[in-house]
């Protein structure tokens, strides 16, 4: 439980690391003028093709840490093994 936890927070924080650094994060905003006596606003929306793709990077590398942890915890219990 604590290898996945970890590699699923390492995951996170790697994978938008590299999200905002690799893909364009787009800040969708538009502005809708005063029509009929409505005071004009900024509406403001999440780039989802953004969030969908970081989501995709940042559950590949929780996998990859994951499978990276384990190979290596096995590697180092091969070589205790082979010690004794």
């Amino acid at each position: 439980m604590k290898k996945f936890s970890l590699s699923l927070i390492g995951g996170v924080i790697i994978g938008l690391f590299l999200s905002f650094l690799l893909m364009d994060y787009e800040d969708i905003r538009y502005d809708i003028q005063g029509l009929g006596g409505i005071e004009s606003r900024t509406i403001r929306e999440m780039d989802f093709d953004f969030v969908f793709n970081a989501s995709f990077i940042i559950v590949g590398i929780s996998i990859l840490i994951f499978v990276i942890w384990t190979v290596v915890e096995k590697k180092s219990d091969e070589k205790f093994l082979s010690k004794k």
